[in-house]
């Protein structure tokens, strides 16, 4: 066997164990005869038993956030003292953090074109921020990887069932200030193959439900809503919660069984001024009351302890969470990066 033609993908599943990026790029890289594999880094010694029996060159780790990065580093150091091309990529990576002297590549963009690094040798996915535009371009994620590993995503209806991933778009189209998907390019990219690409997917995997990771659903696109033609299957997904109407109305007979959207803060002010997140408080609530009334399960995200926020504000929060109900989620603000809410300073 050529050993250049293969790639063991590893990482740290912090919160998900099924990676939508990772199956596509096994999927090109499938379709150019390149072997792959896939290891979860929970354990050093089942990883280097994993190392030792990888005989091709490249070991690829992914990363979405500073947590999984730190919690990744130590393999990442194990594959480079085994001899291993380390390469890195992921969310975390295209936010142009620093990387360890291990890393020998990192992928700072789009990954689709591996397979050429890896067989020609072409470093332009290293050297360039590179973008995917044509999604309907890309084969269906290669999720045979991962068939043997239970997929969890924290939504409570989820428990027990079979859960498969799907992701129809990359970007979004709004810019909230604390969002990482801001550093992507502007405005979104679109797969529009929702009825033939779920199908597929249906009769190969036979999931109980699907789990729709876009950041933001493309449900403002026509063709998009278009592309589901007759196809109707239990799903969740993200939404904003100043959907229109008729378009939750839309995506519930399709088969929305549960949501999650950003509410941010409390304050209607300084979720709007600062946040950018253009959401008004009578918005959210005719969201809430359409999902109670269709039974959908919901998870409302919030954010606490920005620079300069003070108890009042705090408590406008923790408020809010328990009126808008659902299973709220509150998050701590440390980690992200808004800097207009760093320069707040509350009237």
């Amino acid at each position: 066997m050529d050993v250049t033609r293969s790639i063991m993908f590893c990482f740290y599943p912090l919160y998900v164990a099924w990676n939508h990026g990772i199956a596509l790029l096994s999927a090109l890289c499938k379709q150019e005869g390149i072997e792959t594999s896939l290891c979860l880094l929970h354990d050093q010694n089942e990883f280097k038993t994993r190392l030792s029996d990888h005989t091709g060159k490249y070991v690829g780790f992914s990363v979405v956030c500073s947590e999984d990065f730190a919690k990744s580093v130590l393999y990442v150091d194990m594959a480079k003292k085994a001899g291993k091309t380390v390469l890195l990529g992921g969310v975390w990576a295209g936010l142009d953090k620093p990387t360890p002297d291990c890393v020998d590549y990192v992928c700072r963009g789009d990954g689709e074109t591996l397979p050429r690094f890896i067989m020609e040798g072409d470093r332009s996915l290293f050297e360039n921020k590179l973008v995917c535009s044509d999604l309907d371009s890309l084969p269906l994620p290669d999720f045979d990887l991962f068939e043997d590993i239970p997929f969890e995503r924290g939504f409570p209806i989820l428990k027990g069932k079979r859960v498969l991933p799907y992701i129809s778009s990359r970007g979004c189209i709004h810019e909230c200030t604390f969002c990482q998907i801001r550093h992507q390019p502007h405005g979104m990219r679109i797969r529009r193959k929702m009825g033939e690409d779920l199908s597929l997917l249906s009769k190969r995997h036979n999931p109980d439900v699907f789990f729709l990771g876009d950041a933001m659903l493309p449900y403002h696109d026509r063709r998009w809503r278009e592309s589901w033609g007759d196809f109707r299957h239990p799903f969740v997904c993200y939404i904003r919660a100043d959907i229109e109407p008729e378009t939750l109305e839309w995506l519930i007979e399709r088969g929305l069984i549960g949501c999650a959207f950003g509410v941010e803060h409390g304050d209607e002010h300084f979720r709007n001024s600062v946040l950018k997140k253009h959401l008004t408080d009578e918005q959210l609530f005719a969201t809430v009351e359409t999902l109670q009334t269709n039974d959908i399960e919901y998870v409302p995200f919030f954010m606490t302890d920005f620079p300069g926020e003070n108890f009042l504000m705090k408590t406008k929060t923790a408020k809010m969470a328990q009126k808008v109900g659902g299973y709220p989620v509150i998050w701590k603000y440390e980690n992200l990066k808004g800097e207009r809410a760093w320069a707040y300073q509350p009237q």
